[in-house]
């Protein structure tokens, strides 16, 4: 499955894992259950009790798997420049009203 969007938030079942691909930047948060993060060539073992979180430094492939029963997990994207449309669509930005005042179109 792909998932692209700026937040989630995933039920990870026991003995399921997620896998990531390019996360550079995103934060990794437990919300539920204890979570494992493993990175491809990275020798460093993540364990993320709820509340805590980590931010993802590289580009490569990691997986993220409940240790115990399942557990929950909000991925966020890397933030934006500030006033940047960056993440939207070509299509939707099309769509997206044009304003350069509050109120008034273009």
């Amino acid at each position: 499955m792909w998932i692209n969007t700026p937040s989630a938030r995933l039920a990870v079942a026991a003995h399921r894992s997620l896998r990531l691909n390019a996360a550079r930047g995103a934060r990794l948060r437990a919300v539920q259950g204890t979570l494992w993060v493993t990175i491809d060539d990275d020798p460093r073992d993540i364990v993320l009790e709820p509340g805590e979180s980590f931010t993802v430094e590289s580009d490569r492939p990691l997986v993220v798997m409940p240790l115990g029963a399942c557990a929950t997990l909000d991925v966020k994207s890397a933030a934006s420049p500030p006033g940047s449309r960056a993440r939207l669509g070509s299509w939707l930005l099309a769509l997206w009203p044009q304003t350069t005042a509050v109120g008034a179109r273009t």
